[in-house]
């Protein structure tokens, strides 16, 4: 197998957040009833992926994921520890538009259920449509999209958040080490009209971090990412800033192993805002 191949294919795999603290950050290498949850707590299970390239191509993720959380209440920094079951469905579809552009379009189903805390327990369904432009290989990736989502609690069926997000970035990767490493980083702006509206905001996102391969079929990556997130119809503002980790071991061509930890400070300046947690899990995915 070959290293580069693995390396994008283990990264594409890989979950990193946890369920609260998600966002999906994407780099560029230059290849062709209860209490409801806001949606900083129920947003997209982040992940770090390759952008695609080449010719049209079509892709299915089917995902679980075990995760323990530190704080599962989301405030301040103590013991409401719990597991988490984190199962997850995706669809895309990635299409070159001339020689520049390309057009990428991922619909996702994806579930939080909690051990102990079940009034936090969640379905989403959400879609992502993104058009990037490129203009040579080796400089930063221009892109934006759009991403309607919705979130219900698991046990009532209850809606607990819906939006559109609208988002304009720039992410950046290269590899080195013959191809064996890969250093991202990548910044975003996004803006949600939420309902309800109390969850309308901005969003300004930063990550940099480094992936390396170290064996044919077993990779490593670590990342920090830093949010601010703007509350347009309260004086909220959160400063989010995450440390990540995970290792992904390649069972057979479409089948990778994850086993991921993150750190995550929120500073709100809504003192029930703020909160710390660590979590550590193990997934697995089978890709096509």
């Amino acid at each position: 197998m070959k290293t580069r191949t693995f390396l994008f294919a283990a990264l594409l795999s890989t979950n990193l957040l946890h369920a609260e603290d998600g966002k999906t950050y994407s780099y560029h290498t230059g290849r062709a009833g209860g209490t409801q949850q806001s949606k900083q707590e129920v947003e997209d299970i982040g992940e770090i992926s390759e952008s695609q390239g080449g010719s049209s191509k079509w892709r299915m993720n089917l995902s679980t994921r075990g995760q323990y959380t530190s704080n599962a209440a989301l405030t301040g920094n103590h013991g409401s520890d719990d597991f988490l079951f984190l199962p997850t469905f995706e669809i895309g579809y990635h299409t070159p538009l001339g020689k520049h552009f390309s057009f990428d379009l991922s619909t996702k189903i994806e579930s939080a259920i909690f051990g102990d805390h079940n009034d936090r327990s969640f379905v989403g369904y959400s879609a992502l449509a993104t058009v990037d432009y490129t203009y040579k290989p080796g400089v930063p990736r221009a892109y934006v999209s759009v991403e309607p989502y919705r979130y219900d609690a698991f046990d009532s069926g209850e809606l607990a958040t819906q939006a559109v997000g609208f988002t304009g970035g720039l992410d950046w990767g290269r590899s080195f080490n013959a191809g064996r490493s890969v250093v991202f980083t990548g910044t975003s702006y996004s803006y949600y009209l939420a309902d309800p509206s109390v969850d309308s905001r901005t969003t300004y996102r930063a990550v940099a971090g480094l992936a390396h391969q170290i064996r044919s079929n077993l990779t490593g990556q670590a990342y920090y990412a830093y949010q601010y997130n703007d509350y347009t119809d309260f004086d909220r503002h959160d400063s989010r800033h995450v440390l990540a980790g995970n290792l992904i071991y390649q069972f057979a061509e479409h089948f990778f192993g994850t086993m991921s930890t993150t750190w995550v400070n929120n500073d709100s300046s809504q003192a029930r805002g703020s909160y710390q947690s660590f979590g550590a899990g193990l997934g697995l995915t089978l890709q096509y």
